[in-house]
């Protein structure tokens, strides 16, 4: 029973990902309005969860498909590779929620304490890569609106100017 789950998984993660790497640019733009950021994550928010912090660990599985892009190889200093960046990051955002809709499924109907860990795998697995996308959106449209000017950008990592300090952030 337990090979289905990870099947299962799998075939979910596979599946959205690729259905993900197929929209076109034009389309994850429009999905912008959806995704933006909320009023209760101001900074605060993101600095009690130390986004900054561990959002280095995870892998950047943007080049993983043939449609895909590493966010690493677009360049942060021109509109044109802030709008793109912006794109992918609705692209993650999007296969993220995807990956993490079938978690109370296998909560609900998998049964027992296989199903509560296979939905437990599902929340663990998404929610921290939905936060990073949620943080680097913010800053990203901060950036793109002329609120916080660019300080340095290097491998796709961007370093932000606060107005009052003149300093990257803490």
């Amino acid at each position: 029973m337990i090979l289905y789950y990870i099947l299962a998984w799998l075939g979910i993660h596979l599946l959205s990902a690729y259905g993900c790497s197929h929209l076109k640019e034009r389309s994850l733009l429009r999905l912008t309005h959806i995704f933006k950021p909320r009023d209760f994550e101001g900074a605060g928010w993101f600095r009690v969860l130390a986004v900054r912090r561990w959002k280095s660990w995870f892998p950047d599985a943007g080049g993983w498909f043939r449609n895909g892009v590493s966010k690493k190889e677009i360049g942060l200093t021109r509109h044109g590779g802030r709008t793109r960046f912006l794109a992918e990051l609705n692209r993650a955002e999007l296969c993220h929620w995807l990956q993490l809709i079938p978690s109370p499924f296998f909560i609900l109907f998998g049964g027992g304490v296989i199903g509560w860990w296979m939905g437990a795998y599902g929340i663990a697995f998404n929610l921290p890569l939905i936060l990073i996308q949620r943080y680097n959106r913010k800053r990203l449209l901060g950036i793109m609106q002329g609120d916080e000017p660019i300080m340095h950008s290097s491998l796709g990592v961007v370093h932000l100017k606060h107005k009052d300090r003149g300093s990257p952030p803490p």
